[in-house]
């Protein structure tokens, strides 16, 4: 099974059939799938930025905010995953870091909008950076932020994304299925609810 795990087109677009998870028998078999699972996601991600990207190009940046709500994402996530794209071609994009590194590094340079590019090419040097050390996306906010090196306003930007994905968890625990858990089991998620959040807390201010 292993061997068949994976397969690439001409594009080099993950194909993973769910057939392969029905021949899975050895532990090995079950990492490789999730595994490749990620690299599945990571990939996606980078696909709805360069499918915005296109938008944008042919139909106009104004077009973005109208394809966003048909796609039902917030604006703001598809400007995110545009500016990605933009920012790194394929050629400088590398499996083994996330996209959430390459959305960091991005902010260190600024986009201009009347030549259609970017200031500098620091964004590559971080990436660099990220990779030869094996930062998590942790340490090279950190990193970069020693430096200075975000451009322009851009940690309000990031500020942004991650204040979208506590939106999203939010969601996901207002519509808990409460029904159908005893009451034990609702006190057991409260504490570790709480648990996080003083965890979250004391990093956050560290």
């Amino acid at each position: 099974m292993t061997e068949k795990k994976v397969k690439f087109n001409s594009n080099q677009s993950i194909i993973l059939d769910p057939s392969y998870l029905d021949d899975a028998k050895d532990w090995e078999d079950f990492i490789n799938l999730w595994f490749v699972s990620k690299e599945v996601d990571q990939r996606n991600q980078w696909l709805k930025g360069d499918i915005a990207n296109k938008v944008a190009v042919i139909h106009g940046d104004s077009s973005l905010r109208k394809f966003s709500k048909e796609v039902e994402e917030s604006h703001p996530t598809v400007e995110n995953y545009r500016r990605v794209s933009r920012a790194f071609p394929k050629s400088k994009r590398n499996w083994k870091l996330s996209w959430t590194h390459y959305f960091i590094a991005s902010y260190t340079d600024s986009f201009k909008k009347g030549i259609k590019t970017f200031d500098s090419k620091k964004r590559y040097e971080w990436i660099e950076k990220a990779h030869d050390n094996n930062w998590t996306t942790t340490r090279l906010k950190e990193e970069i932020k020693k430096k200075n090196a975000f451009a322009g306003k851009k940690d309000s930007s990031i500020f942004d994304y991650y204040e979208e994905y506590i939106q999203k968890t939010r969601n996901i625990l207002l519509h808990i299925e409460k029904a159908r858990l005893n009451d034990a089991e609702r006190t057991k998620l409260i504490h570790m609810l709480l648990d996080t959040y003083n965890e979250f807390l004391v990093y956050l201010k560290e």
